[in-house]
């Protein structure tokens, strides 16, 4: 029986009319018998019609009571007739919805919700409750502009006390072929959270190029969504390192995606092995085996026999290919040295686990960057029971990694500002280290200089002979020099807390270094990487999908931005929801 259900789901049996001419029961209206591709009769079973069960049938032994018991006992309660008869027997009962009912719905729609309507007032009409999608669209856009005008106010707060950083990415949809620019900011707020907001994804004009002239525009653009445009010039960009981008923002401070670095040295190294590299014909030989067993499992729908499914590795994505490596099933190489897999495996694994933390979007990552580019370092370094293939690996890697891998002076900061790696003892020389203290009393002295400068105008005239505490007291109202600031801080005891919060112990200490406390609001909230602008985009991949290609670009952003808020990451007070769980509720708009 089983092997005849398992060629019904293939079309290799089919299930026909019991056209006999001894046929008198009505049950052969749900039931049919089963035939196979040349018309041949299976005997001795028989199939429902609705959910293609199929029963022992025997004519002469069962007669048809097997049969009806299923129609009556299993099949009844399963069918989608059942469900139809339900509403048809119930539709003078239906109540219609009241109005407020359905501002209520409209609005929930919005924000992805839901609204438990029967419970409370009855049977109710859902195709009369539910807005249509137009409306839903339109008031999704007024949402998001009421929600971008209530915090400007914060943003604009937040850069002109410190300052933050912005990641810029741009991405083209899969079905129409749209181009996408995503501006992301990122800050720490006076409350010390770790704040991350996406400004916009907006539609690319397909009329212009992608070139330095036409981004740097955009970019200024989405920061004037918000009032923000005068800012352009004292934020921290992060970004990938293709030219356009690059040439782009070459007068304003530039950092690369640390990530997006480690990528390349790998790309570089594996995926475009010279002639000269020793390692190249085994690697290569080893990843293509595997790429193989996994596409074999997947086609034969061996992958359900796994405890671990397989992954197929992605084109400039190197962790898939450490996961694919590690979880491939082992004894189902040929032909394979698992002495050479093995070392791969361990090889990529500690370039999986730096880009992992550098790329978090929850946690501080800009002072990990010394601290990843050194341990990378070390690990590249041959050793003794290293193989030829490996030896050979690890030396083009380090290369291409001294080459490509520039650190700049606000990662060396960043370290500074971290109370247990404020020693600095990760940098090659002393002179580094007194170059961070000197950028470090520079800017306390330019925090100090700033609070002069805004100072209230507006004085008080005293009353004369009336005198002032401060003209009588012992103390003075000059605070630590900017030396004697950087140099507390540098002597303070170190923290022995492990885990250590740094955000939490800034945000106690704040009042003990106030000036370098607003540096390490600034450059702390500078993330390593720009992949808060590729999970946009992947968030845009559930949007923008393949029967649903007739979105507008701009109501894709709104719906991404509210995506963002409603999740908690761009906060505002708003209820925190599964991610996966809220793009289900995207399919509400046109």
């Amino acid at each position: 029986m089983e092997q005849i259900k398992g060629k019904l789901a293939i079309g290799e049996l089919h299930i026909v009319d019991n056209t006999s001419s001894k046929v008198k029961s009505d049950i052969w209206q749900t039931f049919g018998i089963i035939k196979d591709n040349d018309g041949n009769t299976v005997s001795g079973f028989a199939a429902c019609k609705k959910c293609k069960k199929v029963l022992a049938y025997n004519s002469r032994k069962l007669g048809t009571s097997s049969l009806k018991k299923h129609t009556t006992d299993t099949c009844r309660d399963t069918g989608v007739a059942a469900i139809d008869t339900y509403f048809l027997r119930n539709a003078a009962a239906l109540k219609p919805p009241k109005q407020e009912d359905k501002e209520a719905i409209t609005q929930l729609a919005v924000k992805f919700g839901l609204i438990d309507i029967g419970a409370r007032v009855g049977s109710v009409d859902a195709q009369q409750l539910l807005p249509d999608p137009t409306t839903v669209s339109r008031r999704l856009t007024n949402q998001v502009d009421d929600t971008r005008q209530k915090i400007i106010p914060e943003l604009w707060m937040q850069l002109t006390d410190c300052s933050g950083a912005v990641t810029v990415d741009m991405w083209t949809d899969d079905y129409r072929k749209i181009g996408y620019l995503c501006v992301t900011l990122h800050y720490i707020n006076n409350r010390w959270e770790l704040t991350e907001r996406v400004l916009c994804t907006s539609e690319w004009d397909s009329e212009l190029r992608k070139t330095a002239e036409n981004i740097r525009p955009a970019i200024i653009q989405a920061l004037r969504k918000y009032s923000l445009d005068e800012f352009f010039s004292k934020l921290v960009y992060v970004t990938d390192r293709g030219a356009n981008i690059v040439t782009a923002l070459r007068s304003v401070t530039r950092l690369s995606c640390a990530p997006h670095i480690l990528n390349t040295v790998l790309h570089t190294a594996i995926g475009k092995p010279s002639e000269e590299d020793v390692f190249s014909e085994e690697v290569s030989a080893v990843i293509d085996s595997s790429k193989s067993l996994v596409t074999y499992f997947k086609q034969t729908n061996l992958q359900t026999r796994l405890k671990k499914t397989l992954k197929a590795s992605v084109k400039m994505r190197w962790n898939s290919l450490h996961t694919m490596l590690e979880r491939g099933e082992h004894t189902h190489l040929a032909n394979i040295n698992k002495k050479t897999l093995s070392d791969i495996v361990a090889f990529l694994a500690r370039f999986k686990e730096a880009i992992k933390a550098l790329e978090a979007s929850k946690t501080l990552t800009i002072h990990l960057t010394v601290v990843w580019l050194e341990h990378l370092k070390r690990h590249l370094q041959p050793s003794s029971t290293d193989s030829l293939m490996l030896t050979s690996l690890k030396e083009k890697c380090l290369k291409i990694l001294s080459d490509k891998f520039h650190l700049h002076l606000l990662h060396k900061l960043a370290m500074f500002l971290h109370p247990k790696l404020k020693s600095m003892k990760l940098l090659s020389n002393q002179a580094e280290v007194n170059t961070v203290h000197s950028e470090a009393r520079r800017l306390v002295q330019g925090k100090i200089k700033l609070r002069d400068s805004t100072a209230s105008p507006h004085v008080h005239h005293q009353r004369r002979g009336q005198k002032r505490i401060a003209d009588v007291d012992d103390s003075s109202d000059e605070g630590l020099q900017p030396e004697d600031e950087v140099a507390a801080y540098i002597n303070y005891k170190t923290p022995k807390e492990d885990p250590f919060d740094l955000l939490c112990w800034w945000r106690e200490h704040a009042t003990v270094f106030p000036n370098l406390a607003l540096i390490a609001r600034s450059v702390l909230a500078i993330p390593a990487s720009s992949a808060a602008s590729e999970r946009d985009f992947s968030a845009a991949g559930f949007v923008i999908q393949e029967r649903r290609t007739q979105l507008k670009p701009g109501t894709v952003d709104d719906m991404l931005f509210m995506h963002i808020i409603l999740t908690g990451s761009g906060g505002c007070g708003l209820v925190k929801l599964d991610p996966c769980r809220t793009l289900v509720y995207l399919s509400f708009f046109k």
